[in-house]
């Protein structure tokens, strides 16, 4: 989940990035610019959304009876620019993560119940306000007039132009102006258009992105009424002089509506915007600015999100097994001392299921071989002289782990004993010397291998740089207090060093070999 809400947050912010350009090259030609904050923000919430999870047909135009090609969206999109690539490359995730998907599901949920009925709340109190407002007229317009509020247009279904009493004591010709202006943000539909962008921000709460969309589309909505009542036939200095004599006078906050009155800072930016006119490169800047607009468009839609084909798999082509023959698959591996991987078939797809662990689908590339689309690792089967299945090979990162086939009741076992090493909260033994050992050769210039299995070795040995340099960044070990027992096992420490502090996991095979281990650097 938190991988998934990081792929959203990069996507909405090419989005907002490809906005900015479109924008300053729709001030570049005197052109409108808030409908592509509104894309922005409609597609921040859609591309994630249809890219991780719809697939397409595509018709053969040149034979009606040929059957039709399904192409799976997130498939077809690049894995380099994918944040999933940046934060883990592992097939086996901690159930901690798991937990904390949970709790960012239930967080999630309760921010959108949270903002909805604050814009509930929000529009009933405004309700109610608006039938305590007096009904005037003003130069033969009609008004709503308040002590401290507006201008603005307040209202969906019956928007009203509501306006502060000090209004009513300017200059006719000001008054028409702020007319002008409030009826222009009616004529072109603009309480509408931010109440909507508002009530999508329900959907992903958390998405700061979003907010800022939102932030630049209320402004851009002002801009664009500028240059509308501008074109009709107003005077830039009367308008521009109206603008600041509201901006003088703070109106009190009554949600998000379209109202005249804005901070100083944007006033001037509003005000150089109407007064500037095309620069000499103007046209070759647009078309620059056009061009930066579409390519983050189409990069943002290129972006894998994290159920995607790793871009090492790309060549993997999945093929068609029967429920028979997938079947001759299902059983128990044993992985390590402490960790079973479980294959199962849910209708016609195979599972695989690590100790502790959440079932992922696997799909096959032959009649032995499988992969996985959420990571890069392959499983392959090894078959008996009989025939049957004995073992299973899983291939990441470079490494290959055999898991010989065991019957259910040994598996049962396995489970049994862990489930009770995670009951009784007690450190394996050997393994904090284990670690003071791993913590010793990472800093060390010439590292130990021999207290790693093979697999912990091959890893360590690629990471070598970013682990050697954090361990002599943190400094000699002062202290290691035991943490517990995660649930799929792993011994969890806190490390106090000289110059900071870090979370280990690590495992042991029963003769003390160390087969893998986790580091997390504490702020």
């Amino acid at each position: 989940m938190l991988v998934w809400i990081i792929y959203v947050i990069f996507v909405s912010l090419l989005l907002s990035v490809a906005a900015a350009a479109a924008e300053r090259r729709a001030h570049l030609r005197g052109k409108t610019s808030r409908w592509y904050w509104m894309f922005a923000l409609v597609a921040s919430l859609l591309i994630p959304t249809v890219i991780s999870s719809v697939s397409i047909e595509l018709p053969n135009i040149f034979n009606s009876q040929s059957i039709q090609k399904v192409i799976v969206l997130r498939e077809a999109t690049s894995n380099y620019l994918s944040p999933f690539l940046w934060v883990s490359e592992n097939l086996i995730v901690p159930s901690e993560h798991r937990n904390f998907d949970e709790v960012i599901q239930q967080l999630w949920l309760w921010l959108s119940v949270f903002l909805l009925c604050a814009l509930i709340i929000s529009g009933a109190h405004l309700l109610w306000r608006k039938q305590r407002w007096k009904k005037s007229t003003l130069l033969t317009t009609p008004v709503l007039v308040t002590e401290d509020i507006g201008p603005a247009v307040v209202g969906l279904i019956n928007p009203h132009i509501v306006i502060p009493q000090w209004v009513i004591e300017l200059p006719a010709v000001q008054q028409q102006v702020i007319l002008d202006h409030e009826q222009s943000h009616l004529d072109a539909g603009d309480p509408i258009l931010l109440t909507v962008a508002l009530s999508l921000l329900v959907f992903m709460p958390w998405n700061i992105p979003l907010w800022w969309q939102l932030h630049r589309l209320r402004g851009a909505i002002e801009v664009d009424c500028d240059a509308r009542v501008l074109s009709k036939g107003q005077g830039v200095t009367n308008y521009g002089e109206t603008l600041i004599a509201v901006a003088q006078r703070h109106s009190r906050y009554i949600g998000a509506v379209a109202g005249m009155s804005e901070s100083q800072s944007f006033l001037e930016k509003r005000i150089k915007i109407m007064i500037s006119k095309p620069a000499k490169w103007w046209r070759f800047s647009a078309i620059v600015f056009g061009l930066a607009s579409v390519a983050l468009v189409a990069a943002a839609a290129q972006v894998s999100p994290p159920n995607a084909m790793p871009a090492t798999s790309g060549t993997q082509k999945e093929i068609s097994l029967s429920a028979s023959e997938l079947e001759q698959f299902t059983g128990y591996y044993k992985l390590s001392e402490t960790a079973v991987m479980t294959i199962s078939l849910n209708g016609n797809q195979l599972l695989s299921q690590l100790t502790g662990q959440q079932a992922i689908e696997i799909y096959p590339e032959s009649a032995t071989k499988f992969f996985v689309k959420v990571v890069n690792a392959q499983l392959s089967f090894i078959l008996g002289e009989q025939g049957d299945v004995t073992a299973l090979v899983l291939h990441q990162n470079g490494a290959n782990m055999n898991a010989p086939r065991i019957d259910a009741a040994e598996a049962e076992q396995i489970n049994s004993a862990l489930a009770e090493k995670v009951k009784n909260q007690q450190p394996t033994p050997g393994t904090e010397q284990a670690l003071r050992k791993l913590i010793a050769t990472l800093a060390s210039e010439s590292p130990d291998y021999s207290i790693m299995s093979e697999v912990m070795a091959k890893a360590t040995k690629e990471q070598w740089v970013g682990l050697h340099g954090g361990a002599i960044a943190l400094g000699a070990v002062q202290s290691v207090k035991f943490d517990g027992i995660s649930d799929d096992g792993w011994d969890l420490y806190e490390v106090k060093h000289e110059n900071g502090r870090s979370d280990w996991r690590i495992i042991t095979s029963g003769d003390g070999i160390i087969t893998g281990a986790w580091v997390t650097k504490k702020p």
